[in-house]
């Protein structure tokens, strides 16, 4: 009866959350689950979801004042997406906060995980410790070796599209060999990306 009341996000709220609609999507894919090890467990959907979250918000940061304010904006309606997954999981009010901020810090550390070993050139360690870090035994080295060469593309994928359009929600993922995965991310209503949980 109100919703004409209701304030409309920003433009740059819709672009971020676009994004995060395209980093969801990519991370629910069943093919990571099913032939790459990634624990088809809420822990691996979370870290599916802050791996390609990374891969973004890298790029993003790169481009000026403009894109690190972009990457702020998907973080943001990543963590209020999160809060309310944590919600839903019947967590009560007075934990939730705890919650989130455990997920904060957790995203913070690999972002500085991923950042480095991409820099040293070996992802295993930062991919055992994190993707991988509720599988219990040691960890196949295929798949760290596969996810390990995926992140990297994805990074480099991210860093050389057009940035105009990175900077408009369109997301071009590196492809993947077999995987059935598409290379661009789906167009989707940005009204709709709150939907999109882990």
């Amino acid at each position: 009866m109100f919703s004409w009341f209701r304030k409309q996000p920003s433009p740059q709220r819709q672009t971020a959350e676009r994004l995060y609609t395209g980093v969801v999507v990519r991370s629910r894919n069943p093919f990571f689950y099913e032939r790459f090890g990634v624990p088809d467990t809420v822990d691996g959907r979370f870290d599916m979801i802050l791996l390609h979250s990374f891969c973004v918000i890298n790029a993003l940061n790169k481009q000026g004042q403009g894109g690190r304010e972009l990457a702020q904006a998907l973080y943001d309606v990543m963590f209020v997406d999160m809060d309310r997954s944590v919600r839903e999981m019947g967590v009560g009010d007075l934990s939730v906060g705890k919650h989130v901020r455990r997920m904060m810090k957790a995203f913070s550390g690999r972002m500085q995980a991923y950042q480095d070993g991409i820099d040293k050139a070996s992802l295993d360690d930062a991919l055992t410790r994190n993707l991988y870090g509720t599988v219990m035994g040691t960890v196949d080295p295929t798949h760290l070796a596969i996810m390990g060469d995926y992140l990297r593309n994805q990074v480099a994928a991210l860093n050389t599209m057009n940035p105009d359009r990175l900077m408009q929600g369109d997301i071009e993922w590196a492809p993947v060999p077999g995987a059935g995965i598409k290379q661009r991310a789906p167009i989707v209503e940005p009204q709709k990306a709150d939907q999109a949980v882990a």
